[in-house]
């Protein structure tokens, strides 16, 4: 079978282009909003994690709920595409919002406030990222072809990360204080947020989708009869697992720098970058990699790859620490693979839920990875913390060699065990090339006599 040849560049560069908002936003808040709470607003750092996670519970509801109900959407511009542009416009504005709240007097008070304002950013990106991510196994149905568009849409996610990590520091800099410098972000990124939604609605109006059916099960029977898709659910585990390593190496790694190899903070600035970098070029050989040997193939050696990058963090020698910067692109590498595969796979378990079920779910399903992506990330962050409360860090000047052992293991070890588990995870993921043309050609004689049917009503 070959690519759905409707697809233009047009609507294919466009879409990928609509994940530069969700990589962007990904970024400024895994790296900045903490330090926003804390140094910005003062708000205690205890108080400021807490609000931190409320969006999170409420994103268990909304991204579920969202994903149900864009398959049941009927308008004249598809199931998904008016999720773009409204979901863009509330989350572009609330962001913007969010990060130019005033200043007040009371710690709790801007704890409320933000949460409130980080509430409605978070609904904008359920409305916006789970209607996007369920339109690719709409606009592309072939197995390698499905590999090639989240190809193009992770370089975008690379290039946007590296803008945001690159720029977000240069605008707090030039501005008169921090206050205003986080204004800046927060309006820059923020119009990003709707350009990238404007963007892929526009581009993508003419694109491959699926019609609006009517769904025969409640919301509640479908994410019931979304259990039974073991696919999912086994690659929704080891996606789940590699986005907690990945946050908490994220989280890690400035501590790693400042307490292991008593660098300066400065320093990630050319680390990240590094691996962003490479990952961005690394991205094409992996998509090849993955047609060339299977997703599931190139995903394994993906994961296995990382553990090893991480583990080697263990035996870097005290004093050449400049090992650090070929060790980062070694990981952007590795990472690029890591990050594309899954999301590859998860659109051929559409085809494989619409065997099962009789339905096409493509917004319950991505419901349920959305989810497991920022579930993933959350967990993450909150685990570096208990760590390092558990090692004993309380500030990098304080930190002694003890401190330092723990940090080196912590970095290097918890990563690597979670990967190595999403191994074991991936190999039992069944849907290879052979699998997923079987089951295509299950679906077309399925889909036959409805399509004859409907010729006959309309001669």
């Amino acid at each position: 079978m070959s690519e759905t040849p409707q697809l233009t560049w047009t609507a294919r560069l466009g879409w990928a282009f609509g994940q530069s908002a969700i990589a962007s936003h990904m970024a400024i808040i895994s790296v900045y909003l903490l330090f926003f709470l804390t140094e910005a607003h003062h708000v205690p750092a205890a108080l400021a994690g807490a609000v931190l996670l409320i969006p999170r519970i409420w994103n268990v509801v909304t991204d579920p709920l969202v994903g149900a109900i864009s398959d049941r959407t009927r308008s004249r511009w598809g199931r998904r595409r008016p999720y773009l542009l409204f979901g863009s416009l509330l989350w572009g504005a609330a962001f913007i919002a969010m990060f130019c709240m005033p200043r007040l007097d009371s710690p709790t008070a801007a704890a409320m406030l933000f949460c409130v304002m980080f509430l409605f950013v978070n609904t904008g990106v359920s409305l916006y990222h789970v209607p996007y991510s369920a339109m690719a196994p709409e606009m592309v149905s072939d197995y390698r072809g499905r590999l090639s568009l989240v190809g193009y849409k992770e370089m975008a996610a690379r290039i946007a990360v590296l803008a945001a990590i690159s720029i977000a520091p240069l605008l707090i800099a030039a501005a008169p204080d921090q206050l205003a410098g986080y204004r800046y972000v927060g309006i820059a990124f923020g119009g990003l947020i709707v350009l990238s939604g404007l963007v892929a609605f526009v581009t993508t109006a003419n694109a491959p989708c699926v019609a609006f059916e009517p769904q025969a099960m409640t919301l509640r029977d479908q994410l019931q009869t979304l259990r039974q898709n073991r696919p999912l659910a086994q690659l929704s585990i080891a996606y789940l697992i590699a986005n907690i390593a990945d946050a908490a190496f994220a989280g890690m790694l400035i501590y790693f720098v400042t307490v292991v190899a008593k660098q300066s903070p400065a320093v990630m600035g050319v680390l990240y970058p590094l691996g962003a970098v490479t990952s961005v070029f690394m991205t094409p050989v992996w998509a090849k990699l993955g047609a060339r040997f299977g997703k599931r193939e190139a995903c394994i050696a993906a994961y296995v790859g990382l553990g090893l990058c991480w583990l080697a963090l263990l035996v870097l020698p005290a004093g050449q620490w400049w090992w650090l910067y070929p060790l980062m692109i070694v990981f952007g590498f590795f990472n690029a693979g890591e990050q594309l595969l899954p999301n590859a796979m998860v659109p051929d378990t559409v085809e494989y839920d619409e065997m099962i079920s009789g339905a096409r779910r493509e917004g319950t399903i991505y419901g349920a990875w959305v989810f497991v992506q920022q579930t993933g990330m959350a967990f993450g962050s909150f685990l570096v913390g208990v760590l390092l409360s558990t090692i004993g860090f309380t500030g990098v000047e304080s930190a002694d060699e003890g401190v330092a052992l723990g940090v080196r293991y912590t970095i290097a070890v918890l990563p690597a065990l979670c990967v190595f588990v999403g191994v074991l995870i991936i190999r039992r993921y069944p849907l290879s090339v052979a699998e997923f043309a079987r089951i295509q050609t299950i679906l077309a004689e399925r889909r036959a006599p409805l399509r004859e049917e409907r010729d006959a009503r309309v001669v």
